[in-house]
Order: structure tokens, then sequence, then C-alpha cells
């Protein structure tokens, strides 16, 4: 698993860089005494709220549309954020490597909607849901797609890829029942649905060499 920094697209640098810095500024709150505060007015001004999705009066004008993004890049502690970050720098070159820097931004923000619009469909929540997992399941869902169209094309069979699927869908089901509900599965289905549908939609037939 490559996940040295020197070898990161600048894309997924600015993406893990905008995700550290929030949860630094928290940190340092906390060591001042208002890390409680810092939090709370992160998540106020941050977080995906469903019900603001659905009518309920916003913190600030445009929350409704800015928390698809907001959301992302907030996270509930350092251990959360090591796990998405890690998560990051494992998949983001590789969605570069397909899409380009360019594709990168678009799959994301896609990936980021379809996270918040079946969190507020599915989940029911009245607290607010931040984390980049969203997003990164939408990666983890275009590039499943893209692997499974890619075979297909090539007469290559599919059988291989059943096991790490059924292992991996296992471990989601698994952590969302051990957290006590503190995961945000509906995000999770969210983000990889709108990755599938956008790895069906940019795919293109792999490339064969002439030697």
């Amino acid at each position: 698993m490559v996940t040295e920094w020197a070898s990161q697209p600048r894309v997924v640098k600015a993406f893990f860089i905008a995700c550290v810095a929030f949860e630094v500024l928290a940190l340092l709150a906390t060591a001042v005494g208002a890390g409680t505060f810092m939090r709370n007015a992160m998540l106020v001004f941050g977080g995906f709220w469903p019900a603001t999705l659905m009518g309920a009066p916003e913190a600030y004008p445009g929350q409704a549309v800015a928390m698809f993004a907001t959301s992302a890049v907030l996270h509930g502690g350092p251990l959360h954020l090591f796990m998405n970050m890690i998560g990051l720098l494992w998949l983001g070159p590789r969605i570069v490597d397909r899409v380009s820097a360019a594709g990168f931004w678009p799959l994301a923000g896609l990936s980021a909607i379809g996270a918040g619009l079946v969190f507020t469909l599915l989940a029911n929540e009245r607290t607010p849901m931040i984390g980049a997992s969203g997003v990164l399941f939408g990666f983890l869902g275009a590039l499943g797609a893209w692997e499974v169209a890619d075979r297909i094309s090539r007469k290559q069979e599919l059988r291989s890829l059943w096991e790490p699927a059924l292992v991996f869908l296992a471990l989601n089901v698994a952590l969302a029942l051990l957290s006590g509900g503190t995961i945000a599965w509906t995000a999770h289905l969210g983000g990889f649905l709108a990755g599938v549908l956008c790895g069906l939609l940019t795919w293109k037939p792999p490339y064969r060499s002439g030697v």
C-alpha cells in the first residue's frame, strides 16, 4: 500500500492538509481549555445537518449547500482523522491516475453529495455527520466499478473480486454494529453508490499495448 507523502498528487495533499488543519485547530483549542467550544462550533457551522437540508433554519446563508463540503474535512478526533487520512493517501493517487487531477474534485464532490443525501434519507438522525469517509467510499465505489468494467471488457473472470468485496462488506457491517451507531454507515453507502455511478459513467476501455 503506497502512502508516501512525496509521491502524493497535489490534489490529494490539498485535501489531506485541509482535514489536518481543522483537527490541529481543535487540538490547539483543547490545549488552552477551549476544546469543547471549538468542536461544538465546528459541528454547528461545518457539520452535515440533515434537518438543514430538509428546510430547518441555517446557521448562516448557504449552509445547506456548503455543509456537503465542510463536513468532509472535519473529524471527531485524532483517531478518526488518522484512519481516514490513511485511506485518502492510499486511494487518492489511484483516483488521480485514472481520471487525472481535474477529475479528482468532481468525484470527491459527487461522493460527498451522495453520502449526505443517503444519510438524510435513511439515517433519521438529529445529530450531524462529519468525516471524509463518505468521499473515500465514493473512491472505493469508482475504483470497483472501473475494475469490474475493465475485466468484462477483457473477458476476464470476476470471481476473484467477490472474496475481497464480501470481506469488505462484512467488516463494515461489523464496525457499524460495534460502534453503537457512531459510524454513519448510511453516509458510507451513499458515497459508495455515488462512486459506482461516477465510475460507470467515466469508464473508458483499458489501454492495450500493441507490443
